[in-house]
C-alpha cells in the first residue's frame, strides 16, 4: 500500500461495479386488451412451476408424480406437462419414479446465493462509507492461518493524493488498522500468541516495534470499539478500523478508512462517526443483534 499522484493523462484508474439493491418490484393487474372492465386472471402455469421447484428444494430424497400432486393438490396430467418442460431445461431430474432438482436449479440457486451473501450484500454501505468521507474505504476479513488479513471490497478516494489498496491484498494484522481490530476482538491467547511470532520490524516513527506496544495497542482498541493509527504503516497516513460481527457475535470483518494525515484530522469526529455507523449497519446486515460495539472491556458513555 502506498500514496501515489495520479498525473492527468498518465493514469487511469478503474473502480469496481456499484452493486446497486435489488429493485422492488410492483404488482399490477392485467386488464383486458378489449378496454373494458373485465378482468383477465394471471396464468397459473409460472406459479405452479415455482411451487413445483420450491416443493422439490425441501424434498431432498426426491418425489413422486402422485406425492407431489397431493402436496400440490394440482392434476397429475398438468403436473406431468410441467415437470417435462423443467426436466428438459434441466432444472429437474427424473429417475426411478421420483425427481429431484437438477443442475440448472443449483446453478440459480447460486447465482441468487452469491448476490445476496457477504460481501456483497453490504457493498452499498461501502459505497455510502465512501461517498459520505471521500476517502479510499475497504473491508477485510481474517484469514485461517490467524496472521493476515485480506482485502475483499476496496473503493479508492477519487483525491490526487489518495491511499492506494487492492482487492485480494494480504497484510499483516498488526500492519493495517482493519488488522489491528481483528486482533484486539480476539481472544487474550490468541492475542499473546500473534505478539509473540510477528516479526514486529519499524516501518514508521509510530510503528508497533514491541509485544507490549502491540497488546497495549489492542486494549485500548477493545476498549473504545474502534482504531485511529497515525502513520502506522505509511508515513503521513492515517487509518481508522472498526469491527463487523455476525449473528452468532463473533467478528467475521473489519471495515477501514484510509487518507492522508491532514485531511483526516480535520474531520477526525465526523469519520469515526461515519465508520462505527457503517460498521453497526453491516453487522446488523449479517444479523448482529447486541450492543454495537460490544461494552465488554469498554467503558460506556454517559
Amino acid at each position: 500500500m502506498h500514496f501515489y499522484i495520479r498525473i492527468l493523462g498518465m493514469h487511469a484508474k478503474f473502480r469496481q461495479p456499484c452493486v446497486s439493491p435489488q429493485p422492488i418490484l410492483a404488482m399490477a393487474s392485467i386488464e383486458s386488451p378489449a378496454g373494458d372492465d373485465e378482468r383477465v386472471p394471471p396464468p397459473r402455469a409460472p406459479l405452479r412451476v415455482m411451487q413445483i421447484v420450491k416443493e422439490l428444494a425441501i424434498s431432498p430424497d426426491g418425489l413422486s408424480l402422485v406425492q407431489l400432486s397431493e402436496r400440490l393438490q394440482l392434476p397429475k396430467t398438468s403436473l406431468f406437462s410441467l415437470l417435462r418442460s423443467l426436466e428438459a431445461g434441466g432444472y429437474v431430474e427424473s429417475a426411478n419414479g421420483h425427481h429431484r432438482l437438477g443442475p440448472a436449479s443449483y446453478e440459480l440457486a447460486a447465482v441468487i446465493h452469491d448476490r445476496d451473501s457477504f460481501p456483497a450484500n453490504v457493498r452499498a454501505l461501502l459505497e455510502q462509507l465512501h461517498g459520505a468521507s471521500e476517502e479510499t474505504v475497504m473491508l477485510a476479513v481474517p484469514q485461517r492461518d490467524g496472521d493476515e488479513l485480506m482485502y475483499v471490497a476496496v473503493i479508492e478516494s477519487d483525491s490526487w493524493l489518495r491511499f492506494r489498496a487492492s482487492v485480494g491484498a494480504r497484510r499483516p494484522l498488526h500492519a493495517a488498522s482493519t488488522g489491528l481490530v481483528m486482533l484486539a476482538y480476539s481472544t487474550p491467547a490468541q492475542q499473546q500468541a500473534y505478539a509473540e511470532r510477528a516479526v514486529l520490524e519499524p516501518v514508521t516513527a509510530n510503528s508497533l516495534t514491541s509485544r507490549k506496544a502491540l497488546l497495549d495497542e489492542l486494549k485500548k482498541t477493545r476498549a473504545q470499539g474502534y482504531v485511529m493509527r497515525v502513520s502506522g504503516s505509511v508515513e503521513g497516513a492515517t487509518g481508522l478500523g472498526a469491527p463487523v460481527f455476525g449473528r452468532d457475535g463473533q467478528l467475521v470483518a473489519a471495515i477501514g478508512l484510509a487518507g492522508l494525515t491532514v485531511r483526516l484530522e480535520r474531520n477526525a469526529d465526523h469519520l469515526l462517526s461515519l465508520i462505527l455507523q457503517t460498521g453497526e449497519q453491516m453487522s446488523r446486515k449479517l444479523g448482529y443483534g447486541a450492543e454495537y460495539p460490544p461494552a465488554v472491556g469498554r467503558r460506556k458513555s454517559a
